[in-house]
């Protein structure tokens, strides 16, 4: 399979991914990340219906609040990357310095690099406060927030991604983990982008004033900031294999990113189901 046969695909995540995935080097994780993702393409047409059916009209609060308070819990990974950068850094410490060390301590900061705007470390606003500045007013109240909002599928999907990060024992698991939410969260933002945009102003009452403000949870991760923190997830899998004198091997990499794939459509298919 070739990088060229993805623009046969209906796709629109994928017609956004795929710029990305040509520019990346030639190799295993490119392989492996343009495999997976023609193979999964059922997943994301899926997860695209999903959205397109949310926002195709007015919804009242209730499926409102378990649609953003379920869909927050794939996105919000800032926590558990930031987790796994400590993890790595405790390795290090077990090299008692020296070059591999040196080299750990630089996968962390390739990790850092992704979290950066997330965390508010630029000085600008946290995410989570700018997403819970858009599902808010979308949903009437901020019961969105509440545990019962939150579908099992998607506390499942959290609970995968973080144990893959916080708890595998091979620390490559929450890298590669970490590489394909951050690829596919690039496709996701710039195809809600437009939709969101039209959608807070048409059916959700937002005042025009208003929808830059709503929407800039989605604004601030388009326009090249996922496709960058993605470009910082190759490097941090590339260094720590390097370091460790490991190789990624391809069959074990498209697993967990189906794996991924798949889980994040089973949220966005139950997201949608509480929409009609």
């Amino acid at each position: 399979m070739t990088v060229s046969n993805l623009q046969t695909l209906q796709s629109q995540l994928l017609n956004v991914i795929e710029p990305v995935l040509e520019d990346m080097p030639d190799g295993v994780l490119k392989q492996a990340l343009v495999a997976t993702f023609r193979s999964e393409e059922a997943a994301l047409l899926d997860i695209e219906a999903s959205f397109q059916l949310l926002t195709s009209r007015r919804h009242n609060a209730v499926p409102l609040r378990t649609f953003f308070g379920s869909w927050s819990k794939t996105n919000n990974s800032a926590a558990s990357v930031s987790g796994l950068a400590n993890r790595i850094t405790l390795l290090a410490r077990s090299e008692q310095g020296g070059e591999a060390a040196q080299r750990l301590h630089q996968v962390c900061s390739s990790l850092q690099r992704i979290t950066d705007e997330d965390l508010g470390a630029l000085g600008n606003i946290l995410h989570s406060e700018l997403f819970y500045n858009m599902a808010t007013p979308i949903c009437g109240d901020d019961q969105w927030l509440l545990k019962e909002n939150c579908l099992p599928s998607a506390q499942a999907f959290k609970d995968w991604a973080d144990s893959r990060r916080l708890r595998d024992r091979d620390l490559l698991e929450g890298l590669l983990t970490t590489l394909v939410h951050e690829v596919y969260t690039h496709g996701e933002v710039e195809f809600i982008h437009p939709l969101f945009k039209q959608w807070f102003e048409r059916d959700m009452g937002v005042p025009a004033a208003k929808v830059r403000s709503t929407v800039a949870w989605v604004t601030v991760h388009t326009g090249g900031t996922e496709s960058n923190h993605f470009a910082h997830a190759v490097a941090a899998v590339e260094e720590f294999v390097d370091v460790m004198g490991i190789a990624v091997v391809q069959a074990a990499a498209q697993e967990i990113f189906s794996e991924y794939l798949q889980r994040k459509a089973t949220v966005m298919r139950d997201c949608a189901e509480h929409l009609v």
